[in-house]
């Protein structure tokens, strides 16, 4: 018997129904965190009395949104789920949960410190540049904020996003307020749309969006508590923008490179990008000391080669990105010039 291809997606939906449980998304996060707190208990058991009053609060969608979250999962794995919370006065409250794709088979964590201290530099992901302090200052501090050590080795090995958006939230970096962690899963609020979907948007748009992403690399590049940090994924997936508030936010914080300045007496350097298309960058050259321009040089390449705000613009930022010896020392006072004259440019267009 030969069936049309709307048949045969009726039969596929039917056979699902018959396979796929449609439960609670509270329930299965739970139940996921359960599993966590088996694979490491000294990591996760404090997390428990906030995590249940997380998972109480989750307002489930309808049945059939779970079963279609249910079923792109099939085929896409990626565990990330929107959900709202139920707030005070019967506000909710939309978020992102991001669960890490871990093979449980897989992970060590009896040795967590000795693992993350003995990885080799490489691309991608995180990564702490070395010192000779032993445990490096940015343990020490993580530890002084309130995490326990096995949690902090345990995520600085696999997922830095909790601990390090707890942190840039508390000192007012534009990243999503952070609800909480547990186990593998993290709670974000929503932010809004990446930024994909402005590269059309009408030009004072493109011109604000342009703005905050050159203050977020400038503000990266200063850091906190003498830690600098440089993102290896600065791209407009990674960055969302709020038209309620008008905010860009940073939504994803776990690639990157975090020197700790304290330990190095280097001076401000210009970044010269390795051969290839897009951010080419090796880790050791993060790691070197220097305050190296390589958050600005990534902003303008994003916003020449995406955003494009206008002409002459593109040219400005083309100039930025290429910075040759003989007319440009550092991106750091293009980045404030370039600041400053989005700001005239954006005001000029609102007063027409």
């Amino acid at each position: 018997m030969h069936l049309s291809p709307g048949h045969l997606r009726v039969v596929l939906i039917l056979a699902l129904l018959q396979e796929l449980q449609v439960r609670p998304q509270g329930d299965i996060l739970r139940d996921q965190f359960e599993k966590d707190l088996l694979l490491c208990p000294a990591c996760f058991a404090g997390q428990r009395e906030q995590c249940q009053a997380i998972f109480e609060a989750i307002a489930e969608p309808s049945s059939w949104s779970r079963l279609l979250k249910a079923i792109s999962q099939l085929f896409d794995q990626r565990q990330i789920y929107w959900l709202e919370l139920r707030e005070k006065k019967d506000r909710r409250t939309p978020l992102v949960a991001k669960r890490k794709a871990l093979n449980p088979y897989t992970l060590q964590v009896n040795n967590l410190k000795e693992e993350f201290l003995q990885r080799e530099e490489r691309p991608g992901g995180f990564h702490l540049c070395r010192t000779r302090e032993e445990p490096p200052r940015f343990v020490t501090y993580l530890k002084e904020r309130g995490h326990c050590f096995p949690s902090i080795w345990f995520y600085l090995t696999y997922d830095v996003s909790p601990l390090l958006l707890r942190e840039l939230h508390s000192l007012d970096f534009p990243v999503p307020r952070p609800y909480g962690s547990c186990g593998l899963t993290h709670f974000q609020a929503h932010a809004g749309r990446t930024l994909t979907h402005y590269a059309e948007k009408e030009e004072a748009v493109r011109l604000e969006l342009a703005r905050q992403v050159l203050e977020l690399s400038l503000k990266l590049t200063f850091g906190f508590a003498d830690f600098r940090l440089y993102l290896t994924d600065l791209t407009a997936d990674n960055l969302a923008y709020d038209e309620a508030t008008g905010k860009v936010t940073l939504i994803d914080v776990d690639s990157l490179v975090l020197v700790d300045a304290a330990s190095s007496m280097g001076h401000a350097q210009k970044y010269e990008p390795l051969p290839g298309e897009g951010f080419t960058f090796d880790v050791s050259m993060l790691c070197s000391g220097q305050q190296l321009d390589a958050n600005v040089y990534q902003a303008c390449l994003l916003l020449r080669d995406f955003l494009r705000p206008n002409d002459t613009l593109e040219l400005l930022l083309d100039q930025c990105v290429r910075c040759p010896d003989d007319q440009c020392d550092m991106r750091f006072q293009v980045a404030y010039d370039l600041i400053k004259l989005l700001e005239e440019t954006r005001r000029g267009l609102e007063i027409e």
